[in-house]
């Protein structure tokens, strides 16, 4: 069954709008059938009605839509013809009698004409069928869309609706139609679960008829209906705002290729690389430095250099002080500067799945302890810092830092980000690696890996790759932090702080691969009591005989002990990034 849910403007879901260009003619229905399957979209709709749901005896409309009117058995055809051409079938329904008539016909879709938007009952019993329907908002009262969608969500039935601006004057003028409207209904309604889609009816030899619906995939529209005809000159019904059988086919090759463009923002792509490589230009040395010496604004220099662009930026440079001696016109790297590097735990005690997890005790030391003492080990880092929160829960926990000897930062019990920013700002650190207080077994080794290489890279952040789940850990620079925090759209969710720096849009992201062979289900962090008897088998393994063993000794007795690996791997993940809002406003 079609469904709306993921549809998204980036695919171009467009819709052959058939109408009544059939003029009651069973073969020019199959024609039309063709022509929208020749075009390439995706669905074609039909206008199936009973005259007394269109016109009143008596009027002028009733002998013009008498002459429209087709049988079951010839909607049955059309529909399976369809359906045989790998299209999706949409039909507009007036009332009951068609409703049931499409019900029969097995369509993938319905739409409420405009005429119909104040039928709510109507409609309620259309959408409860559970397929996608299209309702018709053209010269609706934003009071009347709004009523209508919260009746059938006090009704708990919002599923699979599109909102369908757009309305037909034969044709409309182009400056009766609105995009913002799409864009304005997308941001009023996205909350209820709805979709919003746009009906142009432009004069089909314009060529604002192709141009026009493109935009409107622009401003967010999810679905596009688009009239078609085999030949305008041949006047069939509804001919004024069609696109003729070949300009239907340019307009979906046009769709084709320019929604993708539309795509959520990702990572530089590669030709974007490839420019980076081609121009971005390196910081130089306008003459001969020493070791101690402090670069000045005046002997800075932007030279390119096509084999590797170092991103460094003058201002993170200039009135730094050198680590070792620069020829004139060395590169300048974030390893030639010095540097104070802070391994930064953060951790609390008001933990939910597993109170007080970080002063639980394996082998008479709290579990925070034991990071702290497998941080000290670090090599390339200046020193171990605690940052936990001012709620009074953590008092124990600066306890602990006196104990360990190790600095502490008190901030924000919820804002991981800003807690993270101002201990760096406190202790001034130019790099921060983090370190999470339920990573008992963070890799010392990978660790000065990473250190090492994001220095030598000058990157924004430096991850670690090929990891078990819990020991992946990055270091990014003070300015990367400070850039979160100032930006962040929910401060909230930066309790999982890694996805917001693992976006290669965002930030110049590094990555360093360990060589560790693993089961992809290990799992080694502490959230939940089966956590804790996992690495109380480690510890009471190894931790006697051998206080400084590494992760990879313990991915080695692993592979023989796996029964201890499987004691937690059933637990999950309580988040994906896919869950939470992770963007920054840069």
């Amino acid at each position: 069954m079609l469904s709306i849910k993921d549809l998204t403007p980036q695919q171009g879901f467009v819709i052959g709008e058939v109408a009544c260009g059939h003029e009651g003619n069973p073969d020019r229905l199959k024609a039309l059938i063709d022509c929208v399957a020749e075009m390439g979209a995706p669905a074609v709709k039909f206008q199936i009605f009973t005259l007394n749901e269109r016109a009143i005896e008596g009027y002028p409309e009733w002998n013009i839509f008498s002459g429209l009117v087709l049988g079951k058995d010839q909607w049955r055809k059309a529909v399976d013809y369809s359906h045989q051409k790998g299209l999706y079938v949409f039909s507009d329904v007036f009332g009951q009698e068609s409703f049931q008539l499409a019900k029969t016909l097995s369509v993938d879709g319905y739409k409420i004409h405009s005429e119909d938007l104040l039928n709510s009952y109507f409609i309620d019993r259309v959408v409860a069928e559970g397929k996608p329907v299209l309702i018709g908002v053209g010269g609706a009262y934003r009071n009347e869309i709004y009523r209508l969608l919260n009746f059938l969500k006090s009704r708990q039935n919002l599923n699979n609706v599109i909102l369908m601006t757009g309305f037909q004057t034969f044709p409309t003028p182009v400056e009766a139609h609105s995009l913002t409207e799409v864009e304005d209904l997308v941001e009023k309604y996205s909350s209820y679960g709805v979709k919003v889609g746009f009906s142009d009816h432009v004069d089909g030899g314009l060529p604002e008829a192709q141009i026009i619906p493109l935009m409107a995939f622009a401003k967010g529209a999810a679905i596009v209906e688009k009239h078609v005809t085999i030949d305008r000159n041949l006047k069939w019904i509804d001919y004024q705002s069609a696109l003729n059988k070949d300009e239907s086919r340019k307009f979906m090759s046009s769709v084709r290729n320019l929604t993708p463009l539309l795509g959520t923002i990702g990572a530089l792509n590669e030709f974007e690389m490839k420019y980076r490589k081609m121009f971005k230009k390196s910081a130089c040395v306008k003459r001969e430095y020493k070791k101690g010496d402090v670069i000045l604004p005046e002997d800075v220099e932007y030279k390119k250099d096509t084999r590797q662009a170092i991103p460094l930026p003058s201002f993170d440079l200039i009135n730094r002080k050198l680590t070792e001696s620069l020829t004139r016109g060395a590169v300048v790297r974030s390893s030639v500067l010095e540097n104070k590097v802070g391994i930064v735990i953060v951790v609390r005690c008001t933990s939910n799945r597993l109170p007080n997890k970080a002063i639980l005790k394996i082998h008479g030391r709290e579990t925070i302890a034991l990071l702290i003492e497998r941080m000290k080990r670090c090599k390339n880092a200046n020193g171990v810092f605690l940052a936990t929160s001012t709620d009074p829960s953590d008092d124990v926990l600066v306890d602990i830092a006196h104990r360990e000897g190790v600095l502490f930062y008190r901030g924000s019990l919820d804002n991981v980000a800003l807690r993270f920013y101002e201990a760096a700002r406190q202790y001034q650190l130019d790099h921060i690696v983090r370190v999470t207080g339920d990573a008992l077994l963070c890799d010392e080794i990978m660790v000065d890996k990473i250190i090492a290489s994001h220095l030598q890279q000058s990157a924004d952040v430096t991850f670690m790759k090929n990891m078990p789940y819990g020991t992946a850990k990055e270091v990014f620079k003070f300015q990367t932090i400070e850039t979160v925090v100032n930006t962040v759209e929910i401060p909230g969710n930066t309790e999982y702080l890694e996805w917001f720096l693992e976006n290669r849009r965002y930030f110049n992201v590094n990555y360093v691969e360990s060589g560790y062979e693993f089961d992809p289900d290990l799992r080694i962090t502490l959230d939940y009591q089966e956590d804790l008897e996992f690495f109380t088998k480690i510890y009471d393994h190894f931790y006697s005989g051998k206080p400084t063993f590494t992760l990879s000794d313990v991915l080695d007795w692993l592979k023989h002990n796996p029964q201890v690996a499987k004691i937690n791997m059933q637990k999950k993940p309580k988040f994906t990034s896919a869950d939470l809002n992770v963007h920054l406003k840069i």
